[in-house]
């Protein structure tokens, strides 16, 4: 029997779960949706802190709506920028094909729009998948070459898995019949792995996995920093005028410079979103 791993995957449908909840309840990891079309997914950044906190392992996805390959690059692209620069994932970033808009489209044109999307992950360093059901496998795309290719999350709500070449299984949400539909007393998508995700992203260094930061050129002193530069923080880092630390993902991240008053330097996970936190710019190394 191949190995299983148990998950979730969460939207905004999800809203308040508790992840420390769920994790003593036996999930492992959670997907968390991530955008769809031009437009973040309104939990994104809540179910992605949480489930971190909770010492959950996490993956992304995207609901694919593009119907061109140029459409599916500017979704990824959207994607990487507003959601996934500057955080870790352990789990392979997935884009999740499905939608009615793409019937319309032949099989080799779907299968390329969502090759472009997930080629557009890898250049940037992620792990790409793309995720679908049985119909959609055969009959709207090229599942099996796809599957060959990338990571294949398969939507099957049945006592066993129906495809040999599935690295992931969604095996139940509203309908479950191998395990009571509910997590954390939310109904909830729930989802096997039969590949250890973390070890292999972690060991190629994807997903912003790669912790270990490059020594700073004499020229990329911290005395040239500037507003806008993306960092991390060293891993004895504590909050600016305190011996307080912060949380565990936030080491884990690449930050960007917000602000600089002498030494104080203000920090957030992204280039507009909220403020991280203060830190002397001792404990700060360019990314």
């Amino acid at each position: 029997m191949k190995n299983r791993i148990f998950g979730i995957d969460v939207s905004l449908y999800q809203k308040g779960l508790d992840f420390e909840r769920a994790a003593a309840e036996g999930v492992k990891y959670a997907v968390v949706k991530a955008s769809e079309s031009k437009f973040v997914d309104p939990e994104f950044e809540n179910n992605y802190r949480r489930a971190k906190a909770a010492g959950l392992k996490v993956g992304a996805y995207h609901y694919l709506t593009a119907t061109t390959d140029l459409e599916a690059v500017n979704c990824a692209r959207y994607m990487i920028d507003k959601c996934l620069i500057g955080k870790v994932f352990e789990y392979p970033i997935f884009v999740d094909v499905e939608d009615a808009s793409l019937k319309k489209l032949s099989k080799a044109e779907v299968t390329s729009i969502v090759t472009s999307f997930c080629t557009e992950l890898e250049a940037e360093g992620y792990w790409a998948g793309f995720y679908t059901n049985l119909d959609w496998y055969r009959n709207h795309l090229d599942g099996a070459a796809l599957a060959k290719r990338f990571s294949f999350w398969f939507a099957y709500w049945g006592s066993s898995c129906a495809l040999d070449d599935a690295q992931m299984w969604q095996f139940g949400g509203n309908v479950n019949v191998l395990r009571p539909n509910v997590v954390a007393g939310f109904v909830c998508d729930q989802d096997y792995s039969f590949v250890d995700f973390p070890a292999k992203i972690a060991a190629k260094g994807l997903n912003g996995t790669k912790k270990t930061p490059v020594a700073p050129k004499p020229s990329d002193s911290m005395t040239a920093l500037d507003v806008g530069d993306r960092v991390r923080l060293k891993p004895d880092a504590v909050v600016y005028g305190s011996s307080k630390r912060f949380a565990s993902w936030v080491y884990e991240s690449v930050l960007f410079v917000r602000e600089i008053s002498g030494n104080r330097v203000v920090v957030s996970v992204n280039k507009s979103g909220d403020v991280t936190g203060a830190v002397d710019r001792k404990y700060l190394v360019k990314a």
